[in-house]
C-alpha cells in the first residue's frame, strides 16, 4: 500500500531484526517447588511476540502481554507508558520542569489541527460571505450592480489586509524543540556501543520500518513492525485476459487460487513399449487395482518403444527431440530416435474429441477388426522406418524409439589392465535404473499480444513465432545383471 498508515491493526506483527512474521506464544513461569502446578492455565499468565526465524522476541525490550488478542491495542498502551509521563498536567503545574519529548502520533495531531484551524482563519478573512448563497463572482457582481455597493461594515472588512498564518509555539500547537537533556546522552551511548559493539547499533531501514524504532540507536530499542497491507492481484493471460491466478477473497488468508497451471501447456510425452505382453487374466475380473510388475531389461538386447507426444495449446507445434547417443552414468546404453522431428496437432474441445473417438470407433472399428481377422494383425506385420511418424492422431504423434541397455559388469578384455582399472566399484542404488535424458523444442506461431485484436489499419496483426524448449527424463525399467 501507498500510505503509511495502511497496516494490519489487530495482531500482523514482523520482526524488527529480520522482518518475519512474529508468533504469539505463551511465556510460563516455573513453579517454585518444581512440581506441577494445581492450575496448569495459571503458569501461562503472560504472552510474547516471537521470531521463530531469529529467536527475537518481545522480552529483549521487556514487553509482556496479558492476553493473546487484541495485541495492537497493549502495545500502544505499553509504549505510551514508557515514552509518555505519568502526569499529563505535570507541565502545566511546574513550568519549570523539564520538557518531555512528546511522540510522533501525538505531535503530528496536534500539529494537523493548528494548521487546520490557521487554514479556517484565513479562509474566513478572503471571503467574509462564504456562508451566504451568494459567494460566487457572479452573482456577487450581479448584486452589486443591482443594488449600487455594499455596507461599510463590509467594505472595511474588504479594506483590511488578510493576517499572515503563524507557525506553532509550544507543544500544544506541536511544536517539538531538541533539548540536550532529551533521549540518551553521548556518553551513554558511546559506553553502550564499547560494550555490546558495532552489530547491536540499529541499521537505517530497521529504524525506518515504523515510527516508533525512529529514535532507536540499538537493537534492544527495536519495536515490533506492524504489517503492512500489501495489495494482491490476480494475474491474467494476456491473449484470452482469462485468470491464471487470483488471490482469495479472505482478507486473512494470503493463498492464491491457481487457476492454469503452466505444466498443462507444455507438451507431454509419455512411452510404451512397441510390443507389449498381453494381460494374464481379464482386467474385469480384477477386484482390486494390482500393483503394475517391474520391468526387467536384458543388457545388449534392442528393445523398441512408443514415444507419444501430446499437444495440449490450440495451435499446431513443431517438435525436435534431441538425445545423446550414449546415456550417462556408470552404466551406458544407447539411444536412438527414428523420427527426431514432426509435427503435432493443434489441441481441441473435450467434446470435438469424444465424438471424433466415437464416430471412428463405430465405423472404423468393425471394418478394422474384420481385416485383422482375415489378413492377421496390421500391427503386427508393420515395421518401425527411420526417418517416418509411427502414429499420429488430432493432437498427439507417435515416433519409434530404440535402446540397447548396457551391462551392469564390464566386459572380459584381451588387453591386461592397470591394478586401479581391474577393481570395479560396487553398484549403487539405482545404477541398474535406465533414464532415458530427451530435450524436447517446440515451435509454433500464435498471435501477437495486443489489446486490441484489430490494427489501427483495419488488419490483424502478423503471427508471432514463439520457442519452447525443456529437458526431460524418461524411466524404462531396471536392468538385470547379465
Amino acid at each position: 500500500m501507498l500510505t503509511a498508515s495502511a497496516r494490519c491493526t489487530r495482531h500482523c506483527y514482523d520482526c524488527p531484526i529480520c522482518t518475519a512474521t512474529l508468533a504469539v506464544t505463551a511465556f510460563g513461569r516455573q513453579s517454585e517447588t518444581h512440581l506441577r502446578p494445581a492450575d496448569s492455565t495459571a503458569s501461562h499468565e503472560s504472552f510474547i511476540l516471537h521470531c521463530q526465524h531469529c529467536d527475537w522476541s518481545s522480552l529483549d525490550i521487556g514487553v509482556q502481554f496479558n492476553k493473546p488478542t487484541k495485541i495492537t491495542e497493549q502495545l500502544n498502551k505499553l509504549w505510551k507508558a514508557r515514552h509518555t509521563p505519568p502526569e499529563e498536567n505535570s507541565l502545566e503545574s511546574s513550568p519549570e520542569a523539564e520538557p518531555v519529548k512528546l511522540d510522533h502520533d501525538t505531535a503530528f495531531k496536534n500539529l494537523t489541527t493548528f494548521y487546520k484551524e490557521q487554514l479556517q482563519e484565513a479562509g474566513d478573512q478572503q471571503n467574509p460571505y462564504g456562508n451566504s448563497p451568494y459567494n460566487s463572482p457572479a452573482n456577487l457582481q450581479r448584486i452589486m450592480n443591482l443594488y449600487g455597493g455594499l455596507s461599510y461594515n463590509a467594505l472595511k472588512k474588504t479594506r483590511e489586509k488578510p493576517q499572515p498564518m503563524r507557525e506553532a509555539k509550544d507543544r500544544n500547537e506541536g511544536l517539538v524543540t531538541y533539548t540536550a537533556a532529551e533521549g540518551i546522552s553521548d556518553e551513554a551511548a558511546l559506553q553502550k556501543l564499547q560494550k555490546l559493539g558495532l552489530n547491536a547499533t540499529a541499521t537505517a531501514s530497521q529504524r525506518l520500518a515504523t515510527p516508533a524504532n525512529f529514535d532507536a540507536h540499538f537493537i534492544d530499542e527495536l519495536w515490533p513492525v506492524a504489517t503492512p497491507l500489501r495489495v494482491r492481484r490476480g494475474k491474467r493471460c494476456r491473449s484470452c485476459r482469462q485468470f491464471l491466478a487470483r488471490p482469495e477473497p479472505k482478507v486473512g488468508s494470503m493463498r492464491y487460487k491457481i487457476r492454469l497451471i503452466a505444466v498443462n501447456f507444455i507438451q507431454r510425452l509419455s512411452v510404451r513399449p512397441l510390443q507389449a505382453a498381453p494381460p494374464m487374466h481379464n482386467s474385469a475380473f480384477h477386484v482390486r487395482a494390482e500393483p503394475l510388475p517391474a520391468i526387467r531389461l536384458q543388457p545388449h538386447q534392442a528393445k523398441q518403444y512408443i514415444l507419444t507426444v501430446r499437444n495440449p495449446i490450440f495451435e499446431s507445434v513443431k517438435i525436435t527431440l534431441g538425445t545423446p547417443a550414449v546415456t550417462p552414468g556408470r552404466v551406458a546404453s544407447r539411444v536412438t530416435i527414428l523420427c527426431p522431428s514432426f509435427t503435432v496437432g493443434p489441441a481441441g474441445d473435450m467434446w470435438d474429441e469424444a465424438l471424433s473417438a466415437s464416430t471412428t470407433s463405430a465405423s472404423d472399428g468393425g471394418r478394422q477388426a474384420a481385416m485383422a481377422s482375415l489378413t492377421g494383425s496390421a500391427e503386427a506385420d508393420r515395421q518401425p522406418e527411420a526417418g517416418k511418424v509411427w502414429e499420429r492422431s488430432r493432437n498427439s504423434t507417435s515416433v519409434i524409439l530404440e535402446v540397447v541397455p548396457g551391462s551392469l559388469q564390464q566386459r572380459p578384455s584381451i588387453v591386461p589392465k592397470d591394478g586401479a582399472d581391474a577393481k570395479e566399484d560396487p553398484i549403487r542404488e539405482d545404477d541398474d535404473l535406465l533414464e532415458v535424458p530427451i530435450y524436447v523444442r517446440a515451435e509454433w506461431e500464435a498471435d501477437a499480444h495486443e489489446d486490441e485484436g484489430l490494427s489501427s489499419g483495419g488488419k490483424r496483426k502478423e503471427r508471432e513465432s514463439k520457442e519452447l524448449g525443456y529437458w526431460c527424463v524418461i524411466g524404462l525399467g531396471r536392468i538385470v545383471e547379465g
